[in-house]
């Protein structure tokens, strides 16, 4: 019996235990198969929880992945710095004169303007009619989503130079006053010749800046000059008419020999008179008494004709010599003047050339060998942080890559 109860139980076990492990193969199966449904059904509740994360981040980010990384096409890119720099007015405050001497060269206006024009629809408008600029993004070289145009921009001038400024970039050191110029394309000669071109470009642009800055320094003392030269010939113009007007050239000198005639007529009445004089006490009957008397008479006449001349009516010479030394005056001082303005002149091209500015090249633009942009590398691993909002990954990739 106790065999038969082992073998039976072994039996019984081995009969029941198979039954049991038949019966929970399924439950094993089922649940395995629950565990991965459940699995993927916690992603697509996700993915449907989600949706406009994945749909907007998560799909164009893998898109955009493999898209720089098997299909973009190497990109080169040419560099230049320079500095603008000039001799400016002495007339600036003490207090920039402190601050350039404590804290080094600063950035100036024209530094800003020429940092503007470098990215300004004109130098774009350049470019496009001396270096065909366009030829150079259009290259068949670049792939179909670098190059333009492309399918999802336009063909004006307006989206040409949206590509134009995410292509060329002008950065100023405000600190060092240094300005770098990167030009990229997709061949490394076309972004030397059009970073040349630029730099050539900046240098036409200090050049006009600097004639304006003459003509803008020398305008005003020129018109100065000009008017005191007006108003001189005005004045001259006066002088020629009262001229005219007295019928005498130079009052004041053409009165000299009236007044040594009444002198001369003066003294010969003086002379006269001491004659009469010691007549009449050495022979007070003389005849000669009456003739010295007569001629005493008409001299003093005459003195007082010759003095009529002189003063006491319009068309004597006092009135005709005020009026002329006042106009004579005018002109004297009119004559300082235009001497004044002259120097003035000439002072203010003396600061004009003073004023130049120039364009110091600090590294000329060169020819990259190798691609600033190339498949894979960090260059694209940095534009691809920075087009999905990864800001801070992408300039930490560049970092440790540089």
């Amino acid at each position: 019996m106790p065999q038969f109860r082992v073998g039976i139980g072994v039996a019984s076990g081995t009969r029941f235990g198979q039954i049991d492990t038949m019966d929970n193969l399924p439950r094993v199966q089922n649940h395995t198969i629950n565990r991965s449904g459940g699995l993927a059904g916690r992603i697509s509740a996700l993915v449907r929880r989600q949706k406009g994360f994945f749909g907007f981040v998560v799909l164009p980010t893998f898109a955009s992945a493999i898209y720089f990384i098997v299909f973009a096409s190497p990109q080169y890119v040419s560099e230049a710095q320079f500095i603008v720099q000039g001799q400016h007015n002495q007339s600036s405050t003490m207090l920039a004169g402190l601050l350039e001497a404590s804290g080094g060269a600063s950035a100036s206006e024209d530094t800003y303007a020429v940092q503007d024009y470098l990215t300004s629809r004109d130098a774009a408008e350049l470019l496009l009619r001396t270096e065909n600029l366009r030829a150079a993004y259009s290259n068949p070289v670049g792939d179909a989503l670098a190059r333009f145009p492309n399918f999802y921009s336009g063909h004006t001038f307006e989206h040409f130079y949206w590509y134009y400024r995410r292509h060329v970039i002008a950065e100023l050191d405000t600190t060092t006053g240094v300005s770098t110029l990167r030009v990229r394309t997709f061949d490394p000669r076309d972004s030397q010749r059009i970073a040349s071109a630029l730099v050539a470009a900046a240098e036409n642009l200090i050049n006009k800046l600097n004639d304006r800055q003459r003509e803008n320094t020398i305008a005003a003392s020129t018109r100065e000059l000009e008017t005191s030269l007006q108003k001189l010939n005005a004045v001259n113009k006066k002088i020629d008419a009262y001229r005219d007007e007295i019928a005498m050239i130079n009052p004041n000198l053409q009165s000299q020999p009236v007044l040594k005639d009444i002198a001369s007529l003066q003294s010969t009445v003086i002379a006269s008179r001491v004659q009469l004089a010691q007549l009449r006490k050495s022979t007070p009957h003389s005849p000669l008494i009456e003739v010295y008397r007569r001629r005493l008479n008409a001299l003093e006449a005459e003195i007082s004709h010759v003095e009529t001349r002189i003063t006491g009516s319009d068309t004597s010479f006092v009135p005709k010599i005020s009026g002329y030394e006042n106009l004579v005056f005018q002109r004297t001082l009119l004559e300082k003047e235009v001497a004044a303005a002259d120097a003035g002149v000439a002072t203010a091209k003396l600061q004009a050339a003073r004023q130049l500015l120039y364009l110091n090249e600090i590294s000329l633009p060169q020819s990259s060998r190798l691609p600033h942009l190339s498949k894979g590398d960090c260059g694209y691993r940095y534009r691809f942080c920075n087009n999905h909002g990864n800001l801070s990954y992408g300039d930490a990739a560049y970092q440790r890559c540089a």
